[in-house]
């Protein structure tokens, strides 16, 4: 009887799957406030937490990406209106209060020529659906340290 290693490997990485896809959760979505929050996973591996509000020409983002072996989250903010769009990357190791990413997104909507009264309009409900994003976060970087964990204990 020959064996064949593809087979064997085939047959661990479908053993590795079930407690994997246990401790993970599927992709999701919700409007908060008129802001869409959303957790999804990428297709090589990790996942993505996005929080965003689309109104007119005025576009607002915040992102915070897991991967097995990054050092932190990766975290941007980005404020597109018409030719005007400007953002960041936010430190791995900060998560951000509500009142900051407000005062952030307030500011970069200002160097965008949205007067004031339209930038509040278009922040309202910031901090209902960034407690829902911080929550999914949360949950996010525990699913991908989960993997991480699984793909180094896979063999011991």
């Amino acid at each position: 009887m020959v064996r064949s290693s593809f087979g064997c490997a085939a047959a661990a990485l479908f053993l590795l799957a079930g407690p994997l896809a246990a401790r993970n959760h599927g992709d999701r979505q919700r409007v908060v406030a008129g802001w869409l929050v959303e957790d999804r996973a990428e297709d090589d591996g990790g996942r993505v937490v996005a929080l965003r509000r689309d109104s007119g020409e005025v576009h607002i983002r915040y992102t915070a990406a897991f991967w097995r072996g990054n050092d932190g989250r990766i975290q941007t903010y980005m404020v597109e209106r018409s030719d005007c769009g400007n953002g960041e990357e936010i430190g791995r190791h900060v998560i951000l209060g509500a009142r900051a990413l407000r005062a952030m997104f307030a500011h970069t909507l200002a160097e965008c020529a949205v007067t004031p009264r339209r930038a509040a309009a278009l922040l309202a409900g910031l901090e209902r659906a960034y407690a829902l994003t911080l929550a999914w976060s949360r949950d996010a970087e525990a699913a991908t340290a989960a993997e991480a964990a699984a793909i180094a204990d896979y063999g011991r």
